[in-house]
């Protein structure tokens, strides 16, 4: 839990501070005088940060004919509002998020030379092979319209994202670095079209080495996105595939969970007699746009608050990894590389000072941990701590949050401890686990414990702890999967399946937080998210804390703080308007750091720290693992 500490070495740093304030304003982006000056911090106000966000949506191989754009634009939202999503399931509101999205659609139809360019360089790329497993079970379906023949063409996706935002910004006047852009696609009704999937085969398993892009049919794709910029391409004359389901023409339910689930089919299927009406291409594109790339994509809404996960000012963000060991033939540090998780998250949040910590008990794990690791699996229900939840599920969090202190060491008052517990073992000893998951307190919603497992089995399948890690702190610090999330317009939260099957063409983009297994970094759809989150977070915090410091007596011995917190918001706020994300999360936590400074000095409590709950335990709410693949 965090604390007050005296104060820290804002004095001895607010001279350099101010330097650095003086430096961003000198190298504002031109043109900016043009605009609004911006208010930077608003004491006693939550201000809610609004921004246009241009989304183009391109036909690429379409006839205009083939797609109603009045059909396709009806039920686009026209603006996105972020919640925190996991107190929604408790029915709480959660903090506001003070974000504000308002969308500007352009339609666009390329013409011939651009599809005769552009489909010339997917047939130049493709590696001929054999139809895929999912092909080839498309083939056998009672319904299909026709058989895929080979050879196919396997197409490295990010290369056509590359290829697509160039011609782009070139040809079709984007400018990829202020709008999101949608690409749909359809080769299929040209002379010179071939069979083919996307593919992405450059990023195997750090621990195993296993190429999941390479060598599963199942990562073979219909949609790319992400490793370039912020564009994302759906092929429906791709496929069809394991991961959207579309391979599967003859039964409703595809995942077996008793429910209907609607799913894309390949563009030859939009035909009578085929899977879908030809009349609902329009609508249906419309769904995708909506709930996979605004929803889900561009403009999505965190799992936890980030916020929470906050260092106070001085403080750091600390990743412990607590390891230990039910079988005694490996040792789980030779399968997590600390170095990897400590690169990637230095990388994707530059503005904390980070602190990796793992702790590898080689040992046999206590018997209290065994026996609880065997409760949260499903081996036994002896009874213990879970008991008070109502499910043997609660047994990880509440046997940890009970033995603590046991096992992690105290930080520094104003550090952030995000604690990982990771469990390497045979399943005969830890049972149904899945790879992860990010837990929450089981009362309001709010993070609490990441735990993993790995093990001989797991290992087997490709996965070994590095990018679980990763991948379950994602969570922890408030990022969603792109497979499942909040629609602002209607208030529905949603997971791929049923009406929302198709949501899983989410994970067919350049995410940590996919499941496809074929990248392991944050891409510029999880950059930009997470950085505009902590942007309008630490800027309302600080307007909180602002009213009190200004409101107090001994406001003066503290102006030189309140001078350098309100600079540092109005270089946020400018960078926010120049979709400089980065640079605006950036000096958004500069001036919480200096804000919450002054708060400290005047002995004014500062919100970060009010995280404790009196809300009664709910063991009914639903919980998000992360099975094994």
């Amino acid at each position: 839990m965090n604390r007050l500490l005296p104060l820290p070495r804002w004095a001895r740093l607010a001279a350099f501070t101010l330097l650095i304030v003086v430096a961003c304003l000198l190298v504002a982006p031109t043109g900016y005088a043009q605009d609004v000056e911006p208010e930077g911090l608003v004491p006693g106000k939550t201000v809610t940060y609004q921004q246009t966000i241009p989304v183009n949506v391109v036909f690429v191989g379409f006839d205009r004919a083939d797609v109603d754009v009045a059909t396709f634009r009806a039920g686009l939202p026209a603006t996105y509002e972020p919640i925190v999503r996991y107190p929604a399931f408790y029915g709480l509101e959660g903090r506001d998020m003070g974000l504000r999205f308002n969308f500007d659609y352009r339609t666009v139809f390329t013409d011939a030379a651009f599809e005769d360019d552009f489909f010339g360089y997917l047939a130049s790329i493709a590696t001929p092979g054999d139809p895929t497993l999912f092909q080839q079970l498309y083939n056998g379906m009672a319904s299909n319209v026709r058989d895929v023949t080979g050879p196919v063409g396997y197409i490295d996706g990010p290369s056509a994202e590359q290829w697509l935002m160039t011609a782009g910004r070139q040809r079709l006047g984007i400018n990829p670095d202020r709008s999101y852009t949608i690409y749909y696609i359809n080769w299929y009704d040209r002379p010179d079209f071939q069979f083919h999937v996307y593919t992405k085969t450059d990023s195997p398993d750090p621990d195993t080495g296993y190429n999941f892009g390479l060598l599963r049919p199942s990562r073979k794709m219909v949609a790319w996105g992400g490793s370039h910029g912020r564009t994302w391409f759906y092929d429906l004359s791709a496929g069809p595939d394991s991961w959207t389901g579309n391979y599967d023409v003859d039964n409703a339910d595809v995942d077996g969970d008793g429910e209907a689930d609607y799913r894309i089919p390949v563009i030859w299927e939009y035909a009578a007699g085929g899977y879908r009406d030809p009349a609902a291409l329009s609508s249906d594109l419309g769904l995708v746009t909506r709930y996979v790339g605004v929803n889900l994509l561009f403009t999505t809404s965190p799992l936890y608050d980030p916020l929470v996960a906050a260092p106070g000012p001085d403080g750091q963000r600390v990743a412990h990894i607590e390891l230990f060991n039910l079988h005694r033939l490996s040792n789980a540090a030779d399968w997590i590389d600390m170095d990897m998780i400590q690169a990637e998250y230095e990388s994707f949040q530059p503005y904390y000072d980070w602190q990796f910590v793992l702790d590898n008990n080689r040992r046999p794990a206590p018997v209290g941990v065994r026996q609880a690791v065997r409760i949260g699996g499903g081996l036994s229900e002896r009874e213990d701590c879970w008991v008070d939840y109502g499910t043997t599920d609660a047994e990880y969090y509440c046997f940890f949050d009970e033995h603590y202190a046991d096992f992690v060491p105290e930080y520094g008052p104003h550090d952030y401890v995000a604690t990982v517990f990771g469990f390497n073992g045979a399943l005969s000893n830890m049972g149904n686990v899945p790879l992860g998951f990010a837990d929450d307190n089981w009362r309001d919603g709010t993070q609490s414990y990441v735990f993993m497992f790995d093990g001989p089995e797991i290992r087997s399948s490709g996965y070994g702890f590095t990018t679980t890690a990763i991948h379950e702190l994602g969570h922890h610090f408030g990022l969603s999967h792109p497979h499942d999330g909040y629609d602002s317009t209607s208030g529905v939260d949603y997971d791929p399946s049923g009406d929302f099957y198709f949501a899983w063409l989410g994970d067919e983009a350049h995410s940590m937080m996919s499941y496809i297994d074929v990248a392991w970094e944050f891409g510029p759809f999880d950059r930009d998210n997470m950085y505009r989150y902590e942007f309008a977070g630490y800027l309302n915090w600080s307007n909180e804390m602002l009213d009190d410091v200004l409101a107090h007596p001994d406001r003066a011995a503290v102006r030189d703080l309140v001078a350098a917190g309100r600079e540092h918001a109005r270089t946020a706020e400018r960078a926010f308007r120049q979709w400089d994300y980065l640079t605006a999360a950036t000096h958004a936590r500069l001036a919480y750091e200096a804000i919450a400074t002054a708060a400290q000095t005047l002995g004014i409590a500062t919100p970060a720290f009010a995280t404790e709950t009196l809300a009664p335990i709910n063991g009914t709410v639903p919980r998000f693992i992360d099975p094994i693949r």
